[in-house]
C-alpha cells in the first residue's frame, strides 16, 4: 500500500497542493498590505521529495508537467516554471543524499529552493520578456514576505507534510 501511495498518489497530492498554495497566497494577500506580495510555496516541499521515489528522468518529466501547470495557473504565461522546475529536479536528484537527511536540512533546503526559484524566474523574466525592475524592491516586497510566510507555514505544517510525503 505504501508503494501505491508514493508512486500514484504523490503526484496527485502535489497537483492539488498547487491549488492549495494559490488559495493560501490569495488569503494572505488579502490580509497584508497592498505593496507586499507573499506567495505560498508549500508545493515545493513535496516537489523536493519527488527525487526519493522516482528516477531522474521521471523527475524531470514531473518537473516539466508541474512547471506547465504552475505557469498556467500562477504566472499566466508559458516557459518560466516550465524551465526552472526540471532544473530544480536535477539538482534535487543529484543532491538528495545531502539535502534530505533530516528535518533541519529539509527546512533550509525548502527556503533555499524558494529563494532560488524566485531569483531564477525573475532572471528569466528579464531575459525572455525584457521586464526591468528594481531588485531591492523585488527582494523587500516579494521575496522576503514569501520566505517569511513559507517559514511560518513550514514550522506549523512540517510534521503533517512529512507524514504525507515521507
Amino acid at each position: 500500500m505504501k508503494v501505491i501511495r508514493k508512486y500514484y498518489f504523490l503526484p496527485l497530492i502535489l497537483f492539488l497542493s498547487l491549488f492549495f498554495d494559490g488559495q493560501i497566497s490569495f488569503l494572505v494577500s488579502r490580509f497584508s498590505s497592498n505593496s507586499f506580495e507573499p506567495t505560498s510555496f508549500l508545493f515545493l516541499y513535496g516537489f523536493m521529495l519527488l527525487s526519493l521515489y522516482f528516477s531522474e528522468i521521471a523527475c524531470i518529466w514531473w518537473g516539466i508537467l508541474f512547471g506547465f501547470c504552475f505557469d498556467v495557473y500562477f504566472l499566466h504565461t508559458l516557459g518560466i516554471a516550465f524551465l526552472v522546475f526540471p532544473l530544480l529536479q536535477v539538482i534535487f536528484y543529484r543532491c538528495n543524499q545531502i539535502i534530505l537527511v533530516n528535518r533541519l536540512t529539509r527546512f533550509f533546503t525548502f527556503l533555499l529552493t524558494i529563494l532560488l526559484f524566485q531569483i531564477l524566474t525573475n532572471l528569466l523574466l528579464i531575459l525572455f520578456i525584457g521586464i526591468k525592475f528594481n531588485w531591492i524592491t523585488l527582494i523587500i516586497y516579494q521575496i522576503v514576505p514569501s520566505l517569511i510566510l513559507n517559514m511560518l507555514l513550514l514550522i506549523v505544517l512540517q510534521p503533517l507534510l512529512e507524514k504525507i510525503y515521507l
